[in-house]
């Protein structure tokens, strides 16, 4: 008897969520830190929420 193994979809919100929140903490850091000012918040906040996405969907693939 074989089971057929389906394969793990990604957690869509999880995603979004932990994009967000993962996103939001390193500007909140950034920014509390003296790194970023808040008039570049702008292109940096997009490109960070941009890199936590990816790193997201990197980390949601399972096999």
């Amino acid at each position: 008897m074989s089971r057929e193994h389906k394969k793990a979809k990604p957690d869509v919100p999880g995603i979004i969520g932990g994009t967000v929140l993962a996103g939001a903490a390193t500007i909140w850091m950034l920014t509390d830190n003296g790194v970023l000012q808040p008039d570049d918040l702008g292109v940096s906040s997009a490109l960070l929420l941009v890199a936590a996405g990816v790193l997201g969907l990197a980390a949601s693939h399972r096999s």
